[in-house]
């Protein structure tokens, strides 16, 4: 069984790892541990235009453009608006990592988007005792992962309730295993690791436990 404090080498990673990491300045920690992020075109499209209906971008896409909106917007919310100006700048750098080969996207083959229909699909998803499908990047990143040739990095729980059973013997790593990762290797001190942590909750990433050493 790979275990969750494995080196994250062939890592793919859904939308709420990259997001949190990147919204609160740490991507280039995870860059550090991975040596570049994988990601399916679902979580970011670096080909697909800027203006598009935001229900047809990518996910990572959709926040940006959401950080833009409420950080330039007069009738938002002061802790909203707080929140948009401090991570704008960090998604703002998003073509600049695909330029530099940090940041790649991963293209599902077609057996991939068959288990990819059937993740999205409510009704296929009872069968992994789920009452809705998963969203886009989650069911993508579990289909590119079937394969065997990458290991998920997700920290949604409908998600890590399918991978244990489409997966087994692969422990899908969460976002407080990847930054114990980054202390063990050196990116991080424990404390930076814990106030990154503390920030990406202030965000509004939920998680049950703090971090701790």
């Amino acid at each position: 069984m790979m275990s969750a404090d494995e080196s994250p080498e062939r890592t793919v990673f859904d939308t709420v790892v990259i997001n949190y990491f990147l919204a609160v300045g740490q991507i280039e920690t995870l860059i550090g541990l991975c040596g570049h992020l994988l990601v399916p075109r679902a979580v970011f499209d670096p080909d697909e235009p800027d203006d598009l209906r935001e229900e047809a971008m990518s996910e990572l896409r959709r926040g940006w453009h959401l950080h833009r909106r409420r950080a330039s917007g007069s009738d938002i919310a002061p802790h909203l608006k707080a929140r948009a100006n401090s991570a704008l700048p960090h998604f703002e750098r998003l073509p600049d990592l695909v330029g530099q080969g940090k940041l790649v996207a991963v293209d599902l083959s077609d057996v991939d988007l068959a288990l990819y229909a059937e993740l999205r699909d409510a009704t296929r998803a009872r069968g992994f005792g789920l009452t809705v499908g998963l969203g886009h990047g989650e069911a993508a990143v579990l289909a590119l992962c079937k394969s065997g040739e990458y290991r998920p990095a997700t920290d949604d729980t409908d998600a890590i309730k399918v991978a244990d059973q489409l997966l087994p013997g692969v422990v899908p790593l969460r976002i407080r295993s990847l930054l114990r990762l980054a202390v063990q290797k050196g990116l991080l001190n424990a404390d930076e690791a814990i106030a990154a942590h503390k920030a990406m909750k202030l965000l509004g990433f939920w998680d049950k436990e703090d971090l701790s050493f």
